[in-house]
């Protein structure tokens, strides 16, 4: 019980930090996400914001590069979902610039509506039309040459550290562009966040991170989807077990 409260009490401390910071940078942001030549900037400054946080936190970034991106090149990023941590430590850690690509509930979360309603994508998976508009908005950002970061698994889910089933959307988008896809293993995040959210409190610690080698998808047909999604799901469930022991 004492555990517990001094998690929820760490948990304090870091949203007090997220609400803070963010307020601090509310006006850079508003002006640099005012135009879409500027969301490079604007996505450094969240990273700035990211840094801000999660060290006074004690929480400590990690990445191990099987092979680190070429940050000239656009790509589809694949990471697993266990955490709110993830969106941190993705924006943190990816060396590349790139857009989020996520369900429509974040645009509700205080600090990231004014994401979603610029340089990020919502998927509202309710409807398949709105579904629909937002793979053909994020296909004109990767023809613009932005990368685009999918969690496939379309959430966070309650069985972690177990991977869900992943969903096909990014898959079809990287073999409809022929870009590589890029799987990513978050190792940690589920422990430091247990649940997603705040509602367990939080557990300071490293946040290791491993982004494996792309996979190229020149020559890959729509209907080879499954088979990749199968691929990326092998490399990151495998990678999670050689941390996790489970």
């Amino acid at each position: 019980m004492k555990f517990k409260t001094l998690r929820i009490l760490w948990a304090a401390w870091f949203f007090i930090l997220f609400v803070v910071v963010f307020a601090i940078l509310y006006i850079p942001f508003y002006i640099l996400l005012s135009n879409p030549k500027w969301y490079n900037a604007a996505h450094k400054l969240r990273k700035f914001w990211g840094y801000c946080i999660v060290y006074p936190s004690g929480l400590f970034p990690i990445v191990i590069f099987e092979e680190k991106p070429d940050i000239n090149k656009t790509y589809i990023f694949c990471p697993n979902h266990f955490s709110y941590l993830d969106i941190i430590i993705t924006t943190l850690l990816i060396p590349n610039y790139f857009n989020f690509m996520a369900k429509d509930e974040l645009t509700k979360i205080f600090g990231f509506n004014i994401f979603f309603k610029t340089i990020d994508i919502p998927v509202n998976r309710r409807s398949i039309k709105k579904s629909h508009e937002a793979f053909k908005i994020a296909d004109e950002r990767i023809k613009n040459g932005a990368s685009i970061l999918v969690f496939p698994e379309g959430g966070i889910k309650k069985n972690y550290p177990n991977l869900s089933n992943f969903k096909s959307g990014a898959f079809r988008l990287a073999i409809e562009n022929q870009i590589p896809i890029v799987p990513i293993t978050i190792i940690d995040n589920w422990k430091r966040m247990s649940g997603g959210g705040f509602s367990n409190g939080l557990l300071p610690g490293k946040m290791r991170m491993v982004i494996h080698r792309a996979i190229p998808t020149i020559g890959l047909k729509p209907e080879q989807k499954d088979e990749l999604k199968g691929k990326v799901f092998g490399i990151i469930d495998a990678e999670l077990k050689k941390y996790l022991k489970f």
